[in-house]
């Protein structure tokens, strides 16, 4: 083969390579690669995430604050748990929304985007605790939440359709599930759903009444109701709600300086950086 044309194969070998690390971890952010690399590289991203969503405050309590407390009818109090909350998205809307009077759980499994999100909540300790946990295995009982909330997130998971049925055993019958569906699916496949294979998902783990809107270019919006109707939990303390990683029973309460502690069994569940470290104390057993 000419040195010519040897080149120009090596040139194009090359930009496949740089090509494929691209996809792999930048356009579908590790996710074929499995969860501790979607970890890993949010851990390092952490820091310059926010500069490169642009995030504004204003919009973000117009299109997300707003429309969720609507859907609430009134209801200005309830428990809220938001998984992947990443640098503290939503909770931050919610927080500084004027009929917001809840509480709230947010939780991740990146200890980076934990931590950033601890300094933009500082203050606000009281209305919401930062978790660390994987979002396939939530530490709380059955019918913890009024509201569960999910964002640009269940297509990065490795089990989404897993994250769905736990969110949704953690809801409350008849409370309301907000999560964002990807429309921009050209570089996921395999990891996205169409509103068919979505609503048969919902309807699958005990979900009804999907709703689909127009949101951002890659994603829309949806909201589902749990079946059933219960009274609403409220805005309680989430020591009332949280699991112990070693006995499994719910009575997790805050003790000395950056620890909690299980009332039950009295195993120490370490805190730092602002954010409650479960999954590290149920490793640790």
């Amino acid at each position: 083969m000419p040195e010519a044309a040897l080149t120009a194969v090596a040139a194009l070998l090359a930009l496949a390579l740089v090509w494929l690390v691209w996809w792999l971890l930048i356009a579908s952010e590790g996710v074929y690669l499995g969860r501790h690399v979607v970890v890993w590289l949010y851990d390092r991203f952490a820091s310059r995430y926010d500069d490169s969503k642009n995030f504004q405050q204003v919009y973000e309590q117009a299109l997300l604050a707003g429309p969720l407390l609507d859907e609430l009818d009134g209801h200005r109090a309830p428990m809220v748990l938001d998984v992947a909350t990443g640098t503290a998205r939503l909770p931050l809307a919610l927080l500084e929304y004027p009929d917001f009077q809840g509480r709230i759980v947010a939780a991740d499994l990146s200890r980076g985007m934990l931590g950033v999100a601890a300094r933009k909540l500082c203050g606000q300790e009281q209305r919401c605790l930062l978790l660390r946990c994987p979002a396939l295995s939530l530490p709380f009982e059955d019918e913890s939440f009024d509201v569960v909330t999910c964002l640009e997130a269940l297509e990065f998971m490795s089990r989404p359709g897993g994250v769905l049925a736990e969110m949704l055993r953690v809801l409350r019958p008849g409370g309301l599930l907000f999560i964002s569906n990807r429309v921009n699916t050209r570089l996921m496949p395999g990891k996205t759903w169409d509103h068919k294979q979505l609503a048969r998902l919902l309807q699958g783990n005990g979900a009804e009444s999907m709703r689909c809107e127009p949101w951002q270019i890659d994603y829309e919006r949806i909201f589902a109701r749990k079946l059933g109707s219960a009274t609403p939990v409220g805005g309680r303390p989430p020591a009332e709600l949280l699991r112990c990683p070693a006995c499994t029973e719910v009575g997790l309460e805050p003790g000395e300086v950056d620890s909690w502690r299980c009332r039950n069994c009295g195993r120490p569940v370490r805190s730092g950086a602002g954010y409650l470290d479960h999954e590290a104390a149920r490793r640790s057993l």
